[in-house]
């Protein structure tokens, strides 16, 4: 056995809940996937850079604790189950002709305290798995803003007016966009990110995210 599998075995072992089974679906027990709630479905962001956002799960309170853990809490190598959702929800919405892959990206001393940036893992697996190119390091948070779920929506907008920046203009130019977030709010991320996207040259984005907290 080796040192990598006795910090985290991963034979028959659920990535959620860590309980071990031999019926895993995509990394998955069965009393967890019995837990989340999959919708598939598209929200209007009214944003008129965007072509579509759509998310998969249900924003229930089992899905609520798992994302501030794959946050907040360490717990990276919960990618791999939340990416072959975000997978199988691409092929369930029919999502296709994707040029790029890119992630919403957070702040660099935010990125360096928590250790990773949860939706460049998503978006890591996902391009690996569909064999999509991905965007690294191009689309950039160049100021510091406060948590988005902290703020109200006319905050959330100030929050982030400017934060973001494209590094390569010319790498995105005339490129359909699949842009990946772990949670949808209020869509000020996602339509920050791909009215920018959309100034610098991009053909189309369409926003993808785990979930949404966002009342339709």
């Amino acid at each position: 056995m080796s040192f990598k599998s006795l910090l985290f075995p991963t034979k028959d072992l659920c990535f959620l809940c860590k309980d071990k089974t031999p019926f895993l679906t995509a990394f998955v027990c069965p009393e967890c996937l019995e837990r989340l709630e999959f919708v598939y479905r598209q929200v209007n962001i009214d944003s008129k850079y965007v072509t579509r956002t759509v998310y998969a799960l249900s924003y229930n309170r089992f899905l609520r604790e798992l994302i501030h853990d794959f946050k907040f809490n360490g717990k990276s190598y919960m990618y791999k189950p939340f990416a072959e959702i975000l997978i199988n929800t691409i092929k369930k919405l029919d999502i296709h002709g994707v040029d790029l892959i890119m992630y919403v990206p957070i702040h660099y001393r935010k990125e360096a305290i928590r250790g990773y940036n949860q939706s460049e893992l998503l978006a890591r697996y996902i391009s690996q798995k569909l064999n999509i190119p991905i965007s690294k390091g191009n689309l950039i948070k160049k100021k510091w803003t406060k948590e988005q779920n902290t703020l109200d929506r006319v905050q959330r907008l100030n929050n982030l007016r400017d934060s973001f920046n494209v590094k390569n203009p010319d790498e995105i130019k005339n490129k359909r966009i699949l842009l990946i977030d772990d949670l949808i709010t209020t869509g000020s991320t996602f339509n920050e990110c791909s009215k920018l996207l959309i100034e610098n040259g991009s053909k189309e984005v369409i926003a993808m995210a785990l979930t949404s907290s966002r009342i339709i």
